[in-house]
C-alpha cells in the first residue's frame, strides 16, 4: 500500500464504531508503538500522543490485535 492509500484505509475504520482502543501510560508510549510495529502492519494500529495527562491512546482496526496487545501490555507490568 502506498502512503495514501493507507492514511485513507486507517481514515475510514478509526472513523467507524468499529475500533477498539488501549489506554496507556506515556511513560510506556514506546515500548507499545515498537510492539505495533513489530507485530502489525502500519494500517491496522494508531497510536495518538497526549489523549489525557500521562497518557496515550492506541486503536486497532480488529479486535484480536486489541486483544494481543491488552494481552501483551497487562503481562510487561
Amino acid at each position: 500500500m502506498t502512503p495514501q492509500e493507507i492514511s485513507d484505509y486507517k481514515r475510514r475504520w478509526q472513523t467507524s464504531e468499529r475500533r477498539y482502543t488501549k489506554y496507556i501510560h506515556s511513560d510506556r508510549r514506546n515500548e507499545a508503538k515498537h510492539w505495533c510495529k513489530q507485530t502489525l502492519q502500519k494500517q491496522q494500529w494508531h497510536h495518538q500522543e497526549h489523549t489525557d495527562v500521562y497518557e496515550d491512546s492506541v486503536s486497532f482496526e480488529s479486535r484480536v490485535h486489541y486483544l494481543y496487545f491488552v494481552e501483551w501490555y497487562g503481562w510487561k507490568n
